[in-house]
């Protein structure tokens, strides 16, 4: 009895903090409601697979260290966050292309592969990776200390609350393109959803050189 009480506080707790980690609106969670806007809930969920399998390997890449590396070494943090930035604008010049209707073949090839764009829009944002290193600092490393069966459990269920926030954030913007459904309203949406990303690459690529610049000094 104590162990099954256990292990549903394991589940709970694991769903809760998966959906209270995916709260936070970022690129992933944009793109996949731009999709859903423009391309249906399928292409949308497509992009959210992505993203939770970006997640999947900031688990891994936590279990064996590597991360703690990336966030003590503030040069390659800053470097990373300006790649991030610039990433992101690309994908938003890209939209924009999109959008204008001047669609290239290589466009067309790389739009139509929803997890993978969801998967690199994730795993380069070094947000995810800070929300992951405060985590593993606290959660993870108290359900470390249990048996393995009940960590790994606590790990997975994070996973499957993200995805379950992903699934509500989707179902809810399609519901309420539904309502206001005119083709005026997707296209502010549209261009909503792709300022918003030009605004967060740039802020990205601003924090990272800050970062640059604040290192060169503090080392003179």
């Amino acid at each position: 009895m104590r162990n099954f009480i256990l292990l549903i506080r394991t589940i709970i707790t694991g769903l809760f903090t998966g959906i209270a980690f995916a709260l936070p609106l970022g690129p992933a969670g944009l793109e996949s409601i731009k999709r859903t806007v423009n391309s249906g809930i399928n292409e949308g969920l497509m992009v959210a697979i992505g993203a939770v399998l970006a997640d999947a390997f900031d688990i891994l890449f936590i279990n064996i260290g590597l991360f703690s590396l990336l966030n003590q070494n503030k040069r390659t943090e800053g470097l990373f966050f300006i790649i991030c930035g610039l990433l992101i604008l690309f994908f938003a010049f890209q939209d924009i292309k999109n959008y204008k209707g001047n669609r290239d073949e290589n466009i067309k090839k790389y739009d139509s592969k929803p997890v993978l764009k969801g998967f690199i829009i994730a795993f380069t944002n070094p947000m995810t990776h800070s929300f992951w290193l405060t985590i593993s600092g606290t959660l993870i490393h108290r359900f470390s200390d249990m048996k393995p069966i009940y960590y790994y459990i606590f790990l997975i269920f994070i996973i499957v609350g993200m995805f379950i926030w992903f699934v509500f954030l989707n179902l809810a913007a399609l519901k309420g393109i539904k309502r206001l459904e005119n083709n005026k309203n997707n296209e502010i949406v549209e261009k909503l959803t792709i300022v918003i990303m030009f605004l967060i690459g740039i802020g990205f690529i601003v924090f990272g050189l800050y970062n640059l610049i604040n290192l060169k000094r503090v080392i003179k």
